[in-house]
């Protein structure tokens, strides 16, 4: 008998659902060949008709659709053989939000999939679960796209929609059929595809429909790998069902330093290496980091990323076995990455922690993330425990100089400036916004590479494993993902675009002219990066740069106890933590660079008219992502075109998740582009934790903290301020009058007497009394002293001066 690998149950687990597409596709009308009305019968026809491109199908199909073990009316989709018990409890273990039920009830094709971020309880609230996701909108292609993962109040689904999700899927899998990939290729192409298509498909349409079958059949086929490895490929039924071991482990990959790392770069002013690109460049070292050090550990382990159940913002969760051979692979991966860690400076420190657990930890699986965050955190207390005997510098790093960038390494030479990563990091800055993949190689690379234990990574398509940086889901005969790894960097391009200059010439003619302009060896390209003094120098009004760092409030609350309803009953199932990290990581790592890119596919979300949407079209690209991910962003650009994006930043999260209680608080920062990073990340830091204090649900800008709903109202306040300060009458503002405004509010807030602090009122009217009745009339608006427009005067006043610089 063929003793079947860890992989195949993976496939098995993978596909277990799949027929649920085709049934509510074929809704009261099967095809030939389909047994019966039920999606196990769906699935083994599926797989049937696929057979050409699945390695043993007669063996695959059974194992796949006979996982209910409670269907007893239905003996032919109860589990049989070891493999079938091994799906069958990885699908229960995957859904413990499902029940079985009569499939034959309700109308299985109009139903939606909900928001799991509205379903969220958090703060005693729900957000608005009774809307739900289209399968396909109106006029769009059918797939996974930017600008499409909102919920609507009158959402795009039926059988005709299921019926061209299931038409795309035979087509990318026919298209897939061509390549006769490998094992593994094979699993990995489904599962990208599987995300394009069945993100927005329900999978269960009878119970609670929050989570998506994409996620569903992931977490079950990784968990079936999972299980099978644990049992070491040749179980008896009893041991599978056996729930009293500690079967899994948790393993939580993370990297300290990250904030340090990215902003230590010495010198900033004079632009030594290419601040700009060097910055971009970093951030997505920690990221390919990140990835390298969860790939390599599966790569020791023999498993695929199907088993990374959730990563963002550098860090990673695996789901594998526990066996000691896992454990041995983990005690290696660990001792190799802190000895890079050491090699590189230690200014990151890779940390791994695991946490086993029984099967029924998968009931309420937020305890055992909160278990394992637990351990997590002890591990951060012991940085480089490996390695606590090996020199700082091996034999052959013998420091000479510093590298007058990082500060951190060696200088190449006694006569050279840079260290090798430094240098390396300012031709990674110019190639980003060049290419759309990444590739890990497991020995030489293309140059510029990071070098990572076990693997190499450079920004081209890799034959071992690649990854996608942008929503594109074509098929490949190699292995692949897509990760939005990449960010922005805004380029001479984008510059032009903002319609001051004709062409690149003239940009470059101006750009020289302010002084501006970094020659690079082969000249600057339209594709090159700007430089963040070129930034600045396209803000309107006073040329400083923005700096802008956002933060998702209450995500704490959202794992640990979102999914625990008002009776105590926790609802927490793996798929529906996996679901919810996914969308989180969508938004900050896609749909916000998206908006950044192509502020026009949010037109008629955010209601513009095409005036304002072509605008906004010619500013957001010049908006610098430094990170986007996670649950937070940090971002530079003209100062004033980052402002307006913030207010509408947050107008776009609060469709994306329909939930009161699930708002951003943010800082921002205009600085001069000469400032060094460490200081400037510093102050926006500040900043954004200063809008944390505040009570959350603001942004932290010209030293207040102002709600986003009374910073919206303010903007109008900017603008009759920059009208009155332009307008030609004598007896109307002047910069003067200004800042005794701003005064007033001054001594109103120092005064601790009530009765003293109302003396502004007076001085208000005195101080207005020869301006002319309209300049008159609208501030002396401000004598009420609850409004926003009088509790937050420094904000629009310094907003609208520095305006008018």
């Amino acid at each position: 008998m063929h003793a079947h690998t860890s992989l195949e149950l993976s496939l098995a687990g993978l596909l277990h659902d799949v027929g649920k597409l085709y049934q509510r596709a074929y809704w009261g009308r099967a095809p030939e060949g389909v047994a019966d009305w039920s999606h196990p019968a769906y699935t083994d026809w599926f797989i049937g008709k696929w057979g050409a491109l699945f390695p043993n199908p007669e063996w695959l199909a059974p194992t796949a659709a006979r996982h209910h073990e409670g269907w007893r009316d239905k003996p032919q989709y109860q589990p049989q053989t070891p493999e079938q018990w091994c799906v069958a409890l990885a699908d229960t273990y995957a859904s413990s939000e499902r029940k079985e039920v009569d499939e034959r009830g309700g109308h299985a094709p109009e139903t939606p999939l909900k928001s799991v971020l509205a379903g969220l309880r958090v703060q005693g609230q729900y957000g608005q679960r009774d809307w739900g996701y289209s399968m396909v909108r109106a006029g769009q292609e059918v797939g996974q796209k930017a600008g499409e993962a909102y919920p609507e109040a009158r959402p795009n689904v039926s059988g005709d929609t299921y019926w061209r999700v299931a038409e795309r899927l035979d087509a990318r899998l026919g298209e897939l059929a061509r390549l006769k990939p490998s094992a593994e290729a094979l699993l990995l192409n489904l599962l990208s595809i599987f995300q394009e298509l069945l993100w927005n498909v329900p999978s269960d349409t009878q119970g609670e429909p929050d989570v998506s079958l994409y996620d569903h059949l992931r977490l079950t086929g990784a968990i079936a790998g999972a299980l099978w490895a644990y049992h070491g490929g040749s179980p008896s039924v009893e041991a599978l069902r056996d729930e009293r071991p500690e079967k899994f482990l948790l393993v939580l990959g993370d990297l300290g330093g990250i904030q340090s790392h990215i902003y230590r770069i010495q010198e900033a002013q004079t632009g030594v290496g290419g601040l700009a690109k060097r910055l971009r460049a970093r951030s997505l070292e920690v990221s390919l980091a990140a990835e390298a050090m969860g790939l390599d550990l599966l790569r020791r382990t023999g498993f695929t990323p199907l088993q990374r159940i959730m990563s963002a913002g550098g860090k990673f969760y695996l789901l594998l076995p526990n066996t000691e051979a896992v454990r041995a692979a983990l005690a290696e991966v660990r001792r190799d990455w802190e000895g890079w860690a050491l090699d590189q400076g230690a200014t990151l420190l890779p940390f791994l922690a695991e946490h086993p657990f029984a099967p029924v930890g998968f009931k309420g699986f937020s305890r055992v993330l909160q278990e394992a965050h637990q351990k997590l955190a002890l591990a951060k207390l012991k940085p480089l425990q490996s390695r606590l005997g090996q020199p700082y510098l091996s034999a052959g790093q013998q420091s000479l100089r510093p590298c007058t960038a990082c500060g951190a390494r060696p200088a190449k030479s006694a006569t050279e400036a840079l260290c090798h990563g430094c240098e390396r990091d300012a031709h990674v800055g110019r190639l980003i916004p060049k290419r759309e993949e990444m590739g890990f190689f497991p020995e030489d690379a293309p140059k510029p590479h990071y070098r990572f234990p076990g693997l190499r990574a450079a920004l081209e398509r890799s034959d071992t494993h690649t990854l996608r940086t942008r929503l594109e889901f074509t098929p490949a005969a190699h292995p692949w993902e897509v990760r939005l790894l990449a960010g922005h960097v805004p380029t001479l391009k984008h510059a032009v675009q903002t319609g001051n200059w004709r062409d690149l010439g003239e940009y470059q003619a101006w750009a020289k002219e302010q002084g501006l302009w970094e020659e690079e060896e082969g000249g600057r390209k339209e594709d090159d990066p700007l430089t963040l003094a070129e930034l600045a120098e396209l803000s309107t009004g006073a040329k400083y740069l923005g700096a802008l760092m956002l933060d998702a409030d209450r995500m704490g609350e959202a794992f640990a106890t979102g999914f625990v309803d008002a009776k105590g009953t926790d609802h927490s199932s793996p798929s529906r933590i996996a679901s919810l990290s996914r969308m989180l990581e969508l938004f900050f790592a896609g749909e916000v660079l998206e908006f950044i890119k192509n502020p026009k596919t949010y037109a008629s979300r955010l209601g513009w008219d095409n005036l304002k949407a072509q605008e906004k079209a010619r500013r957001y690209p010049l908006i610098y992502s430094v990170y986007a991910g996670g649950d937070d962003l940090f971002l530079l650009g003209p100062w004033d075109v980052l402002l307006e994006f913030a207010l509408d930043l947050e107008a776009l999260y609060q469709a994306f998740t329909r939930h009161e209680k699930l708002t951003l608080s943010g800082g921002f920062v205009l600085v001069n582009p000469s400032l060094p990073i460490p200081l400037l990340a510093e102050a926006v830091q500040e900043a954004e934790k200063a809008a944390k204090a505040s009570g959350r649900d603001r942004l932290h800008l010209f030293g207040q903290s102002v709600p986003w709903a009374e910073l919206r109202g303010l903007v109008d306040w900017v603008k009759d301020f920059r009208k009155h300060l332009n307008a030609e009458s004598k007896a109307g503002l002047t910069s003067a009058l200004a800042y005794r405004l701003l005064r007033l509010w001054r001594q109103h807030q120092q005064q601790e007497d009530p009765a003293q602090r109302m003396r502004y009122k007076p001085l208000l009217a005195y101080t207005l009394r020869e301006r002319n009745e309209e300049i008159r009339t609208h501030y002396l608006q401000l004598a009420d002293h609850q409004t926003p427009s009088w509790r937050h005067l420094p904000v629009w006043v310094q907003w609208g001066l520095y305006l008018e610089r």
